[in-house]
């Protein structure tokens, strides 16, 4: 298990925004809340930020994929969500995610199955 996986969502928050040096004041107002509420998302004492404010936060971190994707799982677990926030809206436009995996459930697909379906889109995306 990797440190990220570790950590909550208020740390890893916490560790983005000082490794890229930026203060809690200039995060707050580039996502359009006070310092103080930032500080107390940090601190695991606020819900986690709305799907606004998180793609605002993304691009003013500069997150690359892969600490987006993170950002939105740790902001999943900490709102006991079923999916992460950058995933809801295509899973409501698409009928077909909800019957992937209701028939997925009902033949017992795992992990092998699943994996060979994300191998075949890792490889269509390049």
């Amino acid at each position: 298990m990797g440190e990220n996986e570790r950590i909550n969502f208020g740390k890893y928050l916490e560790q983005l925004r000082r490794s890229r040096e930026r203060t809690l004041r200039e995060t707050g107002k580039a996502i359009g809340v006070s310092p103080q509420f930032y500080s107390e998302v940090e601190k695991g004492r606020r819900n986690v930020l709305t799907k606004d404010r998180m793609e605002k936060l993304a691009d003013y971190l500069v997150l690359n994929e892969e600490e987006r994707h993170t950002l939105y799982d740790k902001a999943k677990d900490a709102n006991n969500a079923a999916l992460p926030m950058d995933c809801e809206d295509y899973a409501a436009d698409h009928a077909f995610v909800a019957e992937a995996l209701r028939l997925s459930k009902a033949t017992g697909a795992g992990e092998k199955e699943w994996q060979r379906l994300l191998d075949d889109l890792r490889a269509r995306k390049g």
